[in-house]
């Protein structure tokens, strides 16, 4: 097979500018109708493209306007012709003059289409021949464009991207060639004639910088798929770790919070009188805390009993028959809640009567591993609550034990059923910190027990779909080991003939100049303009003329504790919060389905005006921005308003 012409790769401007380039040309525009500008570029002055170069620059430092196109008048097509001719005579492909250089460069950053910047990498193919002529392809060649990364030393990285699975940077030996499996991002055809009165084609492709998380966060070494024990330590963690810890944060912001106003209390920074208020706001509290404590054993207990049977098998009793699980079981027990400790003093007034109800016995499990075993026989039951505990939504709903898996204690500190009590004077950090210390602990112990299950054939026979935030987590790191800085980019042209096999490789052009890739909040981008307009005429007469137009559809359990909620109002959040005598608990009543029970309750679908939601939602945007300016003081930077005369909501 000979080839009797050899190809080659030049930049999109090489025949309106000169010299002939070998690098891609990266085009910006600054307008969502770039492709019709670039259209109407070539056909009416191609001569002009070099303008549309892409150049650094930031908000503060806006790069020239998009050049728009002369509209053509209406003329025949010779007419049309005749007047292309004379604007182009006397064109010499010049070398332009370099503009001075800023004081401080800015890089070569590539923005996103939301901040209305838009970029093409364009190039042509070309045979090596006098004058080279466009390379007229076959119907099986393939071009296309690649994103290189630049490793530290100049090294390129293909993005390598198998179907249905997340991309990855591999280092290449051989900048030259393309890796098998790396992405190809498309190029598209554009014919025109240059100014020499020669046809050509332009390739052209739309530079993916709104892919910049996709890019910018993919592993630099070759990526292994996560195997079964890593789907199974996220899933465990996803779903217990994880909320045991948030137990123990709410069981932290409850001591915290301990000693707010209580009716007929008078406010005081008294020791005595904060520890009293305390002690009132405890049991509902803690009552929260069980139930959640409740619903989190039902979580564990199932997971063990789908991916470690074994383990689940002798929660109540027995010895299992590996070493890790045995570990595990003996970690478990390990976890306890002794009779003799929640009978100090500290436990007093702790929950109300209906966790110390005598029917619910608080000896009766002492340890997790016993809690695990006893919750299923009462899990289906729980599932079928619809009211929050104490209220006794139906006979043997509620657990016959009570386990909290952490609590706030009348003595101002956190407890739970960790294998070491804290030290009497400890602070609360620290005992948050030892509850979390412990909590690891278990963890550690489950994952051994996982391996082992996995190892053995024994983890069930089902494989959990672990959250995108574990594999996200894991590549992250190992991205941030060598991460030397913002990832810097080349592209390259690649074409592949279809007929020519391994004699005559893929034709690959130049790197283009190196960028990078702006993410969606940079502080460089420019501002695309985004306008929300607000209901002019705001009164009750103006607000009742719009329509009812976006439904809600609730549930009758929903319904009911909207109906709930509603009865709420602005005055009893403020009374609830100060300090007597002004002082006013929250009076949320009782209440079931939307109906009552059975068959006789019912659902609703609500029509809500979306003018007036759009208020409430600026309105709540303020209101919440300068509550959190206390924290982040961001309130000076948030918003900026001018003045528009006779913009008046009410005309006279």
């Amino acid at each position: 097979m000979n080839a009797r012409h050899v190809l080659r790769w030049v930049g999109g401007q090489s025949f309106v500018a000169a010299p002939v380039n070998a690098a891609p040309t990266l085009l910006r525009f600054d307008s969502d109708d770039f492709m019709d500008r670039l259209l109407a570029t070539l056909a009416e002055a191609p001569q002009t493209l070099p303008s549309f170069v892409a150049r650094p620059e930031s908000w503060q430092q806006l790069g020239e306007p998009t050049p728009a196109p002369a509209l053509a008048a209406p003329t025949s097509a010779a007419a049309r012709a005749l007047t292309r001719q004379r604007s182009l005579l006397g064109f010499k492909r010049e070398v332009p003059a370099p503009a001075p250089a800023p004081a401080a460069p800015l890089p070569l950053k590539l923005f996103q289409p939301v901040h209305q910047r838009f970029y093409l990498a364009t190039a042509h193919l070309v045979c090596e021949l006098p004058g080279l002529p466009t390379r007229t392809t076959s119907g099986g060649d393939k071009s296309g464009m690649l994103l290189r990364r630049l490793m530290p030393g100049g090294r390129e990285a293909a993005f390598v991207k198998a179907p249905g699975q997340p991309g990855r940077w591999q280092p290449l030996a051989d900048a030259s060639q393309p890796l098998p499996g790396e992405e190809w991002l498309p190029v598209f055809p554009l014919a025109y004639t240059a100014p020499d009165g020669h046809p050509r084609k332009l390739l052209a492709g739309l530079i993916p910088a709104a892919r910049h998380d996709d890019f910018r966060f993919a592993p630099l070494q070759p990526a292994t798929p996560p195997t079964l024990a890593d789907d199974l330590k996220a899933s465990a963690r996803m779903a217990f770790i994880a909320p045991w810890q948030g137990l123990i944060e709410r069981a932290r912001a409850t001591r915290d919070a301990g000693g707010q106003p209580q009716v007929n209390t008078p406010w005081s920074e008294d020791a005595t009188q904060r520890a009293n208020a305390l002690k009132l706001s405890l049991p509902i509290a803690n009552d929260q805390l069980q139930e959640s404590s409740w619903r989190l054993l039902q979580d564990m207990a199932e997971w063990l009993a789908a991916h470690l049977p074994e383990v689940h098998a002798r929660l109540g009793s027995g010895t299992a028959q590996r070493t890790a699980a045995q570990q595990l079981l003996q970690r478990l027990q390990a976890a306890t809640f002794l009779p003799a400790r929640r009978a100090e003093a500290v436990f007093q007034n702790v929950f109300s009567a209906a966790v110390t109800d005598p029917q619910r016995s608080t000896t009766a499990v002492t340890d997790l591993r016993a809690a695990l075993a006893a919750i299923g026989a009462v899990s289906a039951a729980l599932d079928q609550a619809s009211v929050a505990f104490p209220r006794p939504p139906a006979p043997g709903a509620w657990p016959t034990f009570a386990f909290p898996l952490a609590i706030a204690t009348a003595s101002g500190v956190l407890e739970g059923p960790f294998t070491r009590w804290p030290a009497s004077g400890a602070s609360v950090e620290d005992i948050q910190e030892e509850a979390n210390d412990h909590l690891l602990t278990l963890q550690a112990a489950l994952d051994d027990a996982i391996d082992e299950a996995v190892t053995a054939g024994v983890a069930g026979t089902s494989r959990p779909q672990a959250p995108d935030a574990a594999r996200l987590a894991r590549e992250l790191q190992d991205t941030l080991k060598a991460d030397a800085g913002p990832p810097r980019y080349v592209l390259r042209f690649v074409h592949q003939r279809c007929d020519c096999g391994p004699l005559h490789p893929a034709v690959m052009s130049d790197p283009s100049e190196v960028f990078e890739l702006a993410g969606f909040f940079d502080v460089d981008a420019p501002l695309r303009p985004i306008r929300i307009a607000l209901p002019f005429d705001t009164s009750p007469g103006g607000l009742r003329k719009y329509g009812k137009n976006s439904a809600f559809i609730m549930s009758d359990l929903l319904c009911g504790q909207m109906k709930r909620v509603r009865r709420l109002g602005f005055g009893d959040l403020v009374l609830s919060v100060l300090p007597w005598p002004f002082h006013k608990d929250l009076s949320v009543p009782d209440g079931g389905p939307c109906g009552g029970q059975g068959a006789s309750s019912f659902g609703t679908i609500c029509s809500l005006s979306i003018p007036i939601i759009t208020i409430v939602a600026f309105v709540l945007l303020i209101v919440i921005a300068t509550l959190l300016d206390l924290i982040f003081r961001w309130l000076p930077f948030l918003m900026v308003c001018f003045p528009v005369p006779g913009l008046k909501g009410k005309k006279p």
